[in-house]
């Protein structure tokens, strides 16, 4: 079924996005380790998170007729400062559109992101901003949780 271009979105949009302990984005698959979740836990404050993927799969729109969109991300708090500070995350991807391609049709792209030693000062939520072209998109949350010790039975006497 053929779409007519002005009953589509304008800019690429998230479909897919996900945390996980590992992600690679290759050939249009995304290469998921230890994924899907949505709170991590550390042992006590200030601690630092070793390593932390950002998988994302994007539509883009047949009436988006750039070359290439930039995506970027952003940590928040839950009052919505940056853990980056001024800096966001940036990638810029390559718009292809194979020739066989119906016309109408929407292409997918994937990304990852990988952060090393992310930085968590105290529990609550946080949220990774994805912005197209500096526009926000979407927002994948997730918590940060101090892990609490095991009580250990009292043994009998």
């Amino acid at each position: 079924m053929e779409l007519e271009p002005d009953v589509l979105d304008t800019l690429p949009r998230v479909d897919v996005a996900l945390l996980a302990d590992s992600v690679q984005a290759i050939a249009g698959k995304l290469y998921i380790l230890g994924g899907g979740w949505d709170t991590l836990f550390v042992g006590k404050f200030p601690a630092r998170h070793p390593s932390l993927g950002l998988g994302m799969r994007f539509r883009v729109p047949w009436a988006y007729q750039e070359p290439q969109f930039r995506v970027s991300v952003d940590l928040v708090d839950e009052d919505g400062r940056s853990i980056f500070g001024d800096r966001k995350i940036s990638q810029t991807i390559p718009v292809r559109r194979p020739d066989h391609l119906p016309s109408g049709s929407e292409i997918s792209v994937v990304r990852a992101f990988t952060f090393n030693s992310l930085p968590l000062t105290r529990a609550g939520g946080l949220a990774f901003r994805i912005l197209v072209e500096d526009e926000e998109v979407s927002r994948l949350r997730f918590w940060v949780r101090e892990r609490r010790p095991r009580r250990v039975a009292d043994e009998p006497t």
